[in-house]
């Protein structure tokens, strides 16, 4: 009787790691799609911002500071 409970729990934690291997296995294959797509479609903010110049913001629009970290130092754009 004890090899018998034994065996049935061997197979339930068995099942249980396949479960858990092909649950991951489809938030990988779901998360590459998303992060494709939202490449594709340009919705990914680039790795390292894009500085502009101050010369071409709008004519009357409020003066304002930008700060970024470009990974090499702080930039701050006055």
């Amino acid at each position: 009787m004890r090899k018998l409970v034994a065996f049935v729990l061997g197979l339930g934690l068995v099942a249980a790691a396949f479960a858990g291997l092909a649950l991951a296995v489809v938030l990988a294959v779901a998360s590459a799609g998303v992060m494709l797509v939202a490449k594709l479609t340009g919705r990914l903010q680039p790795l390292v911002a894009q500085p502009v110049r101050a010369d071409q913001r709008q004519k009357g629009a409020p003066r304002d500071y930008r700060v970024w970290n470009d990974g090499r130092g702080t930039i701050i754009d006055m």
